[in-house]
């Protein structure tokens, strides 16, 4: 029996101290120029996958020749990719349509064919409780039978306006970061995030890809501050918030996320849209501070990705695709050892400027290891995952990402496997 949520009251608004934009908000240069190979009609057949996939394979060849250039590249070993193809789906957390797994041939695709190691949550897969630890399970059940393993059970539930578990499908309301920081007492923070976390365990969800840890220190922020998502506009409540709530989560047996690396407080557009300049109002002397803060108290279990560019950072690619802010920042600078998970690539600022093949292999060469597919289902009725891992595929086969890479990502996916309802 879940306790009642706390009585709070939402404090006044702290007054939001004005920074040098340096010409602006989102002066955004155009986006860099990828030219992708135009991709040949696909249309959904009963065939098997392989051959669904191998109507693209060519033209996933070509994108990948165009995105590399000049560079040459020397294909390994099959012995050494002998071990890695058959796990290749443990790279991927994506969603999918429909509330019960009998039946669903989209859902059946993604868990045995796929083979995806993570299932992720939305509303349109929650009907009430009982229908959610059914679907919840019966996702464990089929994925043992085809994968060997179960999926982790992913879902954003960060409360307030973010909380797929919500009142449509008769759960009581929740707290958002916003209102958790007006109140600015911490007690009530874990709390309300013991409540949260009791929720997803009961309902057998395994990740809450929460808590958002963006300093919301730009008023005008459209998707973190503008929907009630930030603890507050000064890193020491952000970390302080961040902290208990971590707290909260953990005392569930739930895994978490740190978002959006290396953060989406200052942003004047919404990357759901499209292409996110931050080049001119980022502040990494703040924005970075929860990572470092919450990373040396061993309080993390994974950190998503943005897909915000900044030139000073990568002069080519947003966040989530760069090299230089996954491995050089987060991994090497800040000392991040853990799994990175993209957000999710079909999102505007991605899919409309470097498209879901190329962006998936990009964003593991950057140093990602779990790549957030929101919907399976493409508008041809195909699978988003199976064309994913057909270019990871190729990528691997023909040398350019290397198999030393996807070990890793895969070697930080099973330690995280390995730790859920702990």
């Amino acid at each position: 029996m879940a306790p009642k949520p706390p009585n709070v009251r939402r404090a006044p608004a702290k007054p939001w101290r004005a920074i040098d934009l340096h010409g602006g908000p989102d002066m955004a240069p155009k986006p860099p120029d990828v030219r992708r190979a135009p991709a040949k009609p696909w249309r959904a057949s009963n065939q098997s996958l392989v051959r669904r996939v191998g109507a693209r394979s060519v033209c996933v060849v070509m994108a990948l020749v165009v995105l590399a250039g000049c560079r040459t590249f020397t294909p390994p070993e099959p012995a050494r990719l002998a071990p890695l193809l058959p796990r290749l789906g443990d790279l991927l957390l994506v969603g999918f349509h429909g509330t019960t797994a009998e039946g669903d041939a989209g859902l059946e695709r993604l868990l045995c064919e796929s083979r995806a190691g993570g299932a992720l949550l939305f509303g349109r897969n929650v009907v009430d409780a009982e229908q959610l630890a059914r679907l919840t399970h019966a996702l464990a059940a089929r994925a043992r039978e085809c994968a060997g393993r179960p999926p982790l059970v992913a879902v954003d539930a960060e409360g307030g306006r973010v909380m797929r578990l919500g009142t449509a499908a008769g759960y009581s309301d929740t707290l958002s970061h916003q209102a958790l920081g007006d109140a600015n007492d911490l007690a009530v923070t874990e709390l309300e995030a013991r409540r949260i976390g009791g929720r997803l365990r009961r309902a057998g969800i395994d990740w809450n890809l929460a808590p958002v840890v963006d300093v919301g220190y730009n008023p005008a922020n459209p998707v973190i501050v503008g929907n009630g998502r930030s603890f507050g506009a000064e890193p020491a409540q952000v970390i302080a918030h961040a902290r208990a709530y971590l707290r909260g989560i953990h005392a569930a047996g739930v895994l978490t996320t740190l978002k959006h690396f290396p953060g989406h407080g200052s942003s004047f557009t919404d990357s759901h849209l499209g292409f996110v300049d931050v080049t001119h109002t980022a502040r990494p002397e703040i924005e970075l501070q929860p990572y470092r803060a919450l990373m040396a108290e061993a309080l993390v279990d994974s950190v998503m990705t943005a897909h915000v560019f900044n030139r000073r950072l990568d002069r080519r690619y947003p966040a989530t695709l760069s090299r230089a802010t996954v491995t050089g920042l987060l991994r090497e600078q800040i000392g991040w050892r853990g799994v990175v998970v993209s957000d999710d690539l079909r999102m505007g600022a991605i899919e409309q400027h470097y498209g879901l093949e190329d962006a998936a292999v990009l964003a593991l060469e950057a140093g990602v290891d779990v790549l957030l597919i929101a919907d399976d289902r493409l508008p041809d009725g195909g699978s988003a995952s199976a064309l994913a891992l057909a270019a990871i595929r190729v990528a691997l086969e023909r040398g350019r990402l290397s198999p030393d890479t996807v070990d890793a990502a895969l070697t930080r996916i099973a330690a995280l496997h390995a730790r859920r309802g702990s």
